[in-house]
């Protein structure tokens, strides 16, 4: 057993020291630290996605913000409140397989992230890390993107409101994650209300053509966010591998200038 005091032993700090301090130090050294704290902020999000969602989904529902209070008003037809609870139901059970796939999403990439071997922080982070973490941003936002597209459907379909909380996620995940505009935050965002406890879409059956059209074309949008950040993903690990040979040519390229120099 190691000594930690100098010149005296103390069985419990000597305990403590040896049991303690060195194994933490030791999973410091071998990098099994960093790699179990990436990767539980990784499952730390999944769950966080799950539970958000859920909270969000029955949060907007009732109270004095709530959708419910939208069938309170005097502005909506007997048959756009009909319209509007088939929107609430469907928007309900939307959005919870919606928070459930966002958690799959996650826990699938952390699973991922996890398996992968530790060869040194810098390799992790450059060629495990960022390649999934580009992935799953762009998983993330063809997912959300998809959601509305399929939320205006619903509200095109019913002729009235359409319930979709799941949107104020993505402003969470974007101040979580990274804090940058995302591609395409503004359309998703454009398309729910204000008010951030009754999130909601609206359709028309006097604008059905037109709503039905913009509705697919946020669904295409989702699959073409999703093609641009994998194939950010591609230029992302196409620059690192330029890099490394970058780096693996520098020592030839200055052996000749150095004897070249010498010569001289």
């Amino acid at each position: 057993m190691e000594q930690n005091l100098p010149f005296v032993k103390v069985g419990i700090i000597d305990d403590n020291y040896n049991n303690r301090v060195l194994p933490f130090l030791g999973k410091i050294d071998n990098g099994h630290l960093f790699k179990w704290v990436i990767v539980l902020i990784w499952r730390l999000l999944s769950y966080a996605l799950l539970l958000g969602g859920i909270y969000l989904t029955f949060a907007g529902i009732a109270g004095d913000e709530g959708f419910l209070k939208l069938l309170d008003g005097d502005g909506l037809s007997g048959g756009q409140k009909a319209g509007a609870i088939v929107g609430l139901i469907l928007g309900v059970v939307i959005s919870l397989v919606c928070a459930w796939f966002l958690y799959s999403l996650v826990k699938k990439r952390t699973s991922q992230l996890e398996e992968h071997e530790y060869n040194g922080l810098l390799e992790y982070l450059t060629g495990t890390l960022f390649p999934r973490l580009i992935t799953l941003i762009g998983e993330i936002g063809f997912t959300l993107f998809f959601y509305m597209g399929l939320m205006q459907i619903c509200a095109t379909l019913v002729g009235s409101y359409a319930y979709a909380p799941i949107v104020d996620l993505w402003d969470t995940i974007m101040n979580m994650v990274m804090s940058l505009s995302s591609p395409g935050l503004d359309m998703v965002t454009s398309l729910s209300a204000e008010n951030p406890m009754a999130k909601m879409v609206a359709g028309s059956y006097d604008n059905f053509g037109p709503e039905m059209q913009g509705a697919i074309m946020i669904i295409v949008t989702s699959f073409l966010y999703l093609i641009y950040f994998y194939a950010l993903k591609q230029i992302y690990n196409y620059a690192l591998s330029m890099a490394h040979a970058l780096i693996r040519f520098i020592p030839r390229l200055a052996l000749p200038i150095a004897i070249r120099t010498k010569n001289d």
